[in-house]
């Protein structure tokens, strides 16, 4: 097929929405709609690459990790893979993240699979925690004939890439258990607070407080090791007891509970036992 048919949408052009992906069989994943461009006519509907994974995990002393993927659809793709370090937005020409990824660039015909090599170049990451970067891989499909009105839709998958560094204290499938909530002391907060004591990344994907579900911003929070993710939540609820979901290595969300108290509570719990948690560490269901 004539390669002039293909088209790739701005990045300028593409608007991010979290929180829309299509689950199927085992971890394989189809994204979300990030996009959409072209004149009025027939949609297509469904994104024909998979993905095999959700997220991923580069053991830092690896010399490249691969990712697999098909093309599902009864017409030719192009895909165009690249890796970003939290800007969704930025233009992949002008990212510096020290990774190689290969082939940036793929057609593919249907039934046709596709394997990306992502490989370390250089380094200068932390070796006492986990780094964040995220896998983008934008689906663009084939051009309509000319004078035929058609929407073409750009399907772009943005997926978690967690750089763990070797000799890791504890386990990654621990650090939600051992997160610490806290809020500003009064009856009615305005936010809550989870402190992340773990060098591991743990992602919440949902969350209550008192009963009462609490929106997260994008739906999900990631509360970075050795950090703190600040939550709004709606002064009427009132700080106290917690419930989130956090995402494990596989990719699946496990229930917590908790209890958010006030940081000088918490203060004091941890200088008079070095080896404490907190007190309103989690506990999994």
């Amino acid at each position: 097929m004539d390669r002039s048919r293909f088209r790739f949408v701005p990045l300028a052009r593409l608007s991010s929405r979290r929180g829309c992906r299509q689950w199927v069989a085992g971890r394989i994943v189809r994204a979300a709609v990030l996009a959409s461009v072209a004149s009025v006519g027939t949609p297509r509907c469904d994104a024909s690459l998979t993905v095999v994974g959700t997220r991923f995990v580069y053991p830092a002393d690896a010399r490249a990790l691969t990712i697999l993927a098909r093309n599902s659809g009864s017409a030719p793709i192009l895909v165009q893979a690249w890796l970003d370090d939290g800007d969704s937005n930025a233009d992949p020409s002008r990212l510096r993240v020290p990774f190689v990824v290969a082939p940036p660039l793929a057609r593919l015909d249907p039934g046709q699979p596709l394997s990306i090599r992502v490989q370390a170049v250089g380094g200068g990451l932390a070796s006492d925690r986990e780094s964040c970067f995220w896998i983008n891989l934008l689906e663009v499909p084939p051009a309509a004939p000319t004078g035929e009105p058609v929407l073409r839709i750009a399907y772009r998958f943005r997926m978690k890439l967690l750089v763990r560094p070797p000799g890791l204290r504890g386990e990654p499938d621990d650090a939600p258990s051992r997160l610490a909530w806290t809020h500003d002391g009064t009856p009615a907060a305005a936010s809550i607070a989870a402190s992340n004591p773990t060098p591991y990344y743990v992602t919440l994907t949902r969350l209550s407080v008192n009963g009462e579900p609490v929106v997260l911003k994008h739906g999900a929070v990631d509360v970075a090791p050795f950090g703190r993710a600040e939550i709004p939540i709606d002064r009427q609820i009132g700080a106290g007891a917690i419930v989130f979901d956090a995402v494990d290595e596989s990719g699946a969300s496990h229930e917590y509970r908790a209890q958010a108290v006030p940081p000088c509570r918490a203060a004091r719990q941890c200088l008079q036992d070095p080896s404490c948690r907190g007190v309103s560490a989690g506990i999994r269901l």
